[in-house]
């Protein structure tokens, strides 16, 4: 019979309240975990026994509130019961992760219960009642030893051997309060509490084991999904990298990155971002905004391929994110080579003349201001020349439109080979042409117009069998006392007309007391007029008429 008394000594006081504080604090480490529900069973019988032990030495007290001897074994075999089918149940659940047969266990437990009526009622033996419980205990504690004795077999760690040091402590004291009873000195208060001391020190060692696996599936979950990760981005029909955030080097980069920009996996660690974004300037503005937002969309760069060194407009999207424990910026790249060529074709056709392929009004006002500007800064001149066909009216009239389309060409070719190629030509409306000269003042501005006025005069049209002759009149002005776009087209504008006053296929330099003088014009705003619609026939009207009124 098991024979402690926790209240023998002021020490055993001591000492089982601790061992039962550790005994509640390890409850807490495996109630929760489906894999410590066999852990759980075992010590909720190893705990139950304590209290059956404390019954059992104590029974007086119970006789003390009426109960009998006979209701006292009753209770004390069916609690030695409960502790079995726990412990069945923790054998069952370590071999095979369930609980036991249902069919098994009530089997056993009618025939328990029926025993334990017997022995407690029908035949009172308080020494077979005795051995009744002892029977029941052990059994239970032995199947869940030869279960953890298998589960050791197959996995020998830390935790599982002390588990299986606490069961064979636990069962060793069943059996010598059972049957070696008389010997006293194996009955002292702490052999009782022992096993759950090695128990509690085997479900740290669980625990950790547990921890250790579920951080080892952890690792191994993430080394799957980055593998995954960078198969998808291996894969993905877009160019892709991932640079460092914090140097901005090459991380890691798909195959199609590695054609667009020509560096090989191996050679990454030699490469950063600016190796491949050649655009300083933009490529400041792509980190800061995606420093500044998170992340970014469609931002132009222009980019180049370290092979071959040809430089490509390209689309990046940018997102940082953490990759592999690093802080990245995963980059998806998009080749607009194509896209820039047809933006820059669009951008051509706007900007030049149908008929004479040169530059047209649209492309002359949106470059004159940038390039007057930049003389300005440099401390130059510039100068403005005006080209108007003579009598252009009369030959379409003569020889038909087709012709005078012919005209128009031979002009537009004949300015752009009489000037340089950082100087604009581009036609100004109708049978009119405008030079923008870039550091040129009014005496070499001059020199240009006259060459440019001789050359259109010694050139000629074939037709058929005549030979077509056409002249020119040519305003010149510039920039030495006004910087003014404004004002000075009006004042080319000027100049050339009075060039036809003066005979036509002459050259003109704006003077403004002379054109005072020579001027017959109405007096109408000479911008109502579209210069494609006007004519030898009309009457010349000066520019200077909308801003004389104003006094300028």
């Amino acid at each position: 019979m098991l024979s402690t008394n926790i209240f023998y000594s002021g020490y055993n006081i001591v000492f089982s309240i601790l061992s039962l504080f550790i005994g509640i604090g390890t409850v807490f480490l495996v109630r929760n975990s489906k894999v410590f529900r066999s852990l759980f069973l075992f010590q909720l019988g190893g705990l139950t026994l304590i209290l059956l032990t404390y019954l059992t030495v104590n029974d007086h007290v119970l006789y003390k509130f009426g109960l009998n001897y006979n209701f006292v074994a009753f209770v004390q075999i069916i609690i030695s019961l409960i502790i079995s089918v726990l412990w069945i149940n923790s054998a069952a659940d370590f071999h095979h992760n369930g609980f036991a047969n249902r069919e098994a266990l009530t089997v056993y437990m009618s025939f328990g219960l029926t025993a334990c009526i017997y022995y407690s009622f029908v035949e009172y033996n308080i020494e077979y009642a005795t051995y009744l419980r002892s029977i029941f205990t052990i059994t239970g504690i032995t199947l869940l030893f030869i279960s953890c004795l298998t589960k050791l077999w197959k996995n020998i760690n830390t935790g599982n051997l002390l588990f299986a040091l606490s069961l064979l402590m636990l069962e060793n004291k069943l059996i010598v309060s059972s049957f070696f009873y008389q010997y006293n000195w194996l009955n002292l208060n702490i052999f009782n509490w022992l096993w759950i001391y090695v128990f509690a020190v085997a479900v740290v060692f669980m625990k950790f084991d547990m921890y250790k696996t579920d951080l080892q599936k952890s690792w191994n979950s993430i080394d799957k999904l980055n593998l995954q990760l960078m198969n998808i981005i291996d894969t993905a029909p877009d160019p892709i990298i991932l640079l460092r955030r914090d140097n901005r080097k090459l991380y890691t980069l798909n195959s199609k990155a590695v054609i667009l920009l020509g560096v090989g996996k191996k050679e990454i660690r030699y490469h950063g971002f600016d190796d491949f974004f050649i655009d300083e300037e933009n490529r400041e503005k792509f980190i800061s905004a995606i420093e500044e937002n998170g992340e970014i969309k469609d931002f132009d760069l222009m980019a180049c391929n370290i092979i071959s060194g040809s430089p490509f407009w390209i689309s990046a999207s940018a997102k940082i994110l953490e990759y592999n424990n690093i802080e990245t910026i995963y980059i998806v790249l998009q080749d607009i080579a194509l896209r820039k060529e047809r933006e820059a074709s669009l951008h051509n056709i706007a900007d030049r003349d149908p008929l004479t392929s040169g530059w047209n009004i649209r492309y002359f006002e949106k470059v004159a201001a940038s390039r007057a500007q930049e003389c300005i800064k440099n401390g130059q001149n510039f100068s403005l020349l005006l080209i108007d066909a003579d009598k252009f009216k009369k030959i379409n009239e003569k020889y038909g439109h087709q012709l005078g389309d012919k005209v128009l060409i031979k002009m537009a070719e004949i300015c752009r080979n009489s000037v340089r190629e950082d100087d604009v030509v581009a036609r100004y409306g109708g049978e009119e042409f405008i030079i923008f000269l870039n550091n040129t003042n009014t005496r070499t501005a001059v020199r240009v117009a006259e060459r440019l006025r001789q050359s259109i005069e010694d050139d000629f049209i074939k037709n058929e069998n005549d030979t077509i002759k056409f002249t020119a009149s040519i305003g010149v002005v510039s920039s030495e006392k006004t910087a003014s776009i404004e004002l000075l087209l009006r004042q080319v504008d000027d100049a050339m007309y009075q060039a036809k006053r003066d005979g036509r296929n002459k050259v003109a330099v704006y003077n403004e007391q002379e054109i005072k003088t020579s001027s017959k014009k109405k007096k109408s705003p000479k911008n109502s007029i579209h210069p494609v619609f006007r004519n030898e026939e009309n009457e010349e009207i000066s520019l200077l008429d909308s801003y004389e009124s104003r006094g300028l």
